[in-house]
């Protein structure tokens, strides 16, 4: 980290960086209740840990150093707030099942299990949806609404793998 209290644009870009506002509250979204809500809690939480560069801590991407002793401890710091952010978004009823978990990366996979179904019944569900949706009292624009997110939804899973080798 630069010296003093200035910090640089490197030191910001580097997931293992917490900023000094960064705190267990420093993430307040509404608080995850269940099944009905995961998604859009998800999402929100997906956002606020992007915006701070620690989405590597739940998709496992960022991982602790097995050679230097000071980014391991920088690892094992934004570990647990990550985990804090976790633990102070989610309903206390939630809250038990992860409650002992230590990495964050389970915790979030833990929470996946606990709320995602698979993605075959997952697609079945939202085709269901899809065509059960009737306009019925909703204005127009609540009811195209309704069928975007469904559709985004839909598209979400439909996600293509990436190509990472090209063979000739």
């Amino acid at each position: 980290m630069a010296s003093g209290s200035k910090f640089s644009f490197a030191d910001m870009l580097n997931p293992l960086f917490v900023h000094p506002s960064d705190g267990p509250q420093s993430i307040i979204i509404p608080k995850l209740q269940g099944p009905a809500d995961y998604k859009a809690w998800k999402r929100s939480m997906e956002i606020h840990l992007s915006s701070k560069r620690k989405l590597g801590f739940i998709n496992g991407s960022v991982t602790r150093s097995t050679t230097d002793e000071t980014e391991a401890a920088q690892w094992d710091t934004c570990n647990n707030l990550i985990i804090s952010w976790i633990h102070n978004n989610i309903s206390g009823t939630i809250k038990g099942p992860v409650l002992f978990i230590n990495l964050a990366s389970e915790v979030w996979k833990q929470l996946e299990h606990i709320f995602m179904m698979t993605n075959g019944s997952r697609k079945y569900k939202l085709s269901k949806d899809l065509f059960n949706l009737k306009q019925n009292d909703k204005s127009i624009a609540d009811y195209y609404t309704a069928v975007s997110s469904l559709w985004e939804e839909t598209e979400s899973i439909n996600v293509l793998p990436t190509i990472t080798n090209v063979s000739a």
